[in-house]
């Protein structure tokens, strides 16, 4: 193999997909990234690690054909710290066993791998349903669920999202028991789509909006047991999907007889001013997340402890008093998740429950359900 690009081609694909690889696993070709020239004039650059695989293509001057895999952390630091709009030739020194990258007048070789022994991922033969929709529209609804996604649960299917397809469009839910949050997209012709559940890791997830950033749009595959993004430059992100059963979240969802309309941002404003007002003494008291929020007919009213209080305008469809207690961290992600969407939060509840639904005003999603700190 002997090519021709640039850094500027280069740099930002081969750090798209470093992300899929096993960069700190103790298999060394599950850190590698396998580069591979095609009859189109381009370079194909694969990661693979256990469970995913990210593919992304660049147009170079291929000068001669052939396929060698690399250390990705290596390749990746070094593409980065060549100079600006400068030729760079990368080419396979055969009997060295070695990548030659050239950049001006300096001279790098890079230990590589024979290509023949690169771990390949292929999905099983099967029916997939498959939908094309936004780029940007996916990474948002992505970025509403991330805050609510379990870290290292012993409950492994809470380590990801559900990404689900019914009758009325594309849903996606994240839950790591505390609260949830689901964001929506309707999908024309979703009528006729058989119903598919796919719980996507989280690295799968986060990868995945990394990707997305780059707009266009992008064409989302659901298999049983598989996730796949296909974007229109011919980046291809597939991944295998958790195993477990997905709590039957739709039931979670409280029903609520009252609710409350405040501004988003002076409660997402209110919550950080209550945050920074935590007193270092109580950093070991197991209620230092609590913040108790009450609710009256024009006011709503955050308490943390003795540290601070905060009195905001709002309206409420019932003139009799209500308070809770909830984390302090999960109400602001929640109030986040919406403020890009809507000026105005609305607070669901009812006397009888003690969960709380938070969404933008006039939107059913996103939709982030806390539930409360029992005290």
């Amino acid at each position: 193999m002997q090519i021709t690009t640039t850094k500027e081609s280069l740099a930002s694909p081969l750090a798209l997909v470093a992300g899929a690889a096993d960069t700190r696993g103790t298999v060394p070709m599950l850190g590698a990234v396998l580069l591979k020239t095609t009859d189109a004039g381009k370079l194909s650059m694969i990661c693979s690690s256990t469970g995913m695989l990210a593919k992304a293509q660049i147009p170079v001057e291929v000068k001669q054909s052939g396929e060698i895999a690399v250390d990705v952390r290596r390749i990746n630091e070094l593409v980065r710290a060549l100079p600006e709009k400068q030729p760079i030739e990368i080419s396979i020194e055969s009997d060295k066993g070695t990548l030659l990258v050239k950049s001006g007048r300096s001279r790098f070789r890079l230990p590589a791998f024979a290509a023949s022994a690169y771990p390949r991922m292929t999905p099983a033969k099967e029916e997939r349903i498959s939908i094309t929709m936004s780029a940007h529209r996916l990474a948002d609804m992505i970025a509403d669920v991330t805050p609510s996604i379990a870290d290292a649960d012993v409950r492994v299917f809470l380590n990801g999202a559900l990404f689900t397809l019914d009758n009325v469009g594309l849903f996606i839910v994240s839950t790591d028991g505390h609260r949830m949050t689901v964001s929506h997209e309707p999908i024309t012709g979703a009528d006729t789509l058989v119903p598919r559940n796919v719980i996507v890791p989280r690295k799968t997830v986060q990868l995945a909006k990394k990707l997305l950033g780059q707009g266009g749009n992008v064409t989302l595959t659901l298999g049983s047991k598989n996730v796949q993004f296909t974007f229109e430059d011919g980046t291809v992100l597939f991944g295998n999907s958790v195993d477990g059963q997905f709590p039957a979240w739709k039931n979670v969802i409280p029903a609520s007889t009252e609710r409350v309309i405040v501004s988003a941002d002076r409660l997402a404003a209110s919550l950080t001013m209550l945050a920074a007002a935590q007193d270092d003494k109580a950093k070991q008291d197991v209620m230092k997340t609590k913040v108790e929020i009450s609710f009256t007919k024009a006011t709503t009213t955050l308490r943390r402890g003795d540290a601070g209080l905060c009195e905001l305008d709002s309206v409420s469809s019932s003139d009799v008093p209500h308070e809770l207690a909830f984390n302090i961290n999960y109400l602001s992600d929640a109030v986040a998740t919406i403020r890009s969407t809507s000026e105005e939060a609305v607070i669901g509840y009812s006397p009888s429950a003690t969960a709380i639904t938070i969404r933008p005003k006039g939107k059913d999603y996103p939709l982030t359900v806390v539930m409360p700190i029992r005290v």
